[in-house]
């Protein structure tokens, strides 16, 4: 008798635990049916304006923006970087793989016209537009830096642009740097 109402307890139990697991799976299920697939992240190319320095970039749709960081640097950091420079934004591709360092996939260099004219010899670059008093300049890495077939390689080399690229990509902010300090500095070289 105890051996029976054991038998009758488990199979209760066995009967009630698939039951519910079955609901929970059939809940989930209603859900996504009702709103189709679970939501996909939208993938939005917005342009990169740092006003500042008088930079607008729009992406092209190669690019993935969770793998794209901004860096600025402007004034006497820009110029340590780079002789004249008045700004640098670096458009850093982000590495995906943990041991890999994120490398730069496009930086633009912002320089007063006189700086440009005495550095343009030795700044690795290309001029991409100038306005009055500013030229602004880009530079691309020569060669991927990530090791063929590993997945940052591969991304990398899919958002790599040509100067071609950028010059359709890139337009100038507001008729050049925002920073009225930086224009008066610019004009005292």
């Amino acid at each position: 008798m105890r051996n029976g109402k054991f038998m009758v307890w488990a199979a209760l139990l066995l009967v009630v635990g698939c039951g519910s697991k079955k609901s929970a799976e059939t809940q989930e299920t209603t859900a996504y049916s009702e709103l189709g697939a679970p939501p996909a992240r939208p993938r939005v190319s917005m342009p990169y304006v740092i006003a500042e320095a008088g930079v607008r970039l729009n992406p092209p749709a190669s690019w993935d923006p969770d793998r794209v960081e901004v860096r600025t640097v402007s004034g006497k950091d820009a110029d340590a970087m780079v002789p004249g420079a008045d700004y640098s934004v670096t458009f850093d591709y982000r590495a995906e793989q943990p041991a890999h360092h994120d490398e730069p996939l496009l930086t633009l260099l912002v320089m007063h016209k006189t700086a440009w004219e005495k550095a343009s010899s030795s700044v690795h670059g290309e001029a991409i537009d100038s306005t009055g008093d500013w030229v602004f300049v880009a530079s691309t890495p020569d060669v991927n830096p990530y090791r063929r077939d590993l997945l940052d390689a591969d991304q990398f080399e899919a958002m790599r642009l040509s100067m071609d690229d950028i010059r359709t990509a890139f337009s100038v902010e507001d008729g050049g740097p925002a920073d009225s300090s930086l224009r008066a500095e610019s004009n005292r070289r």
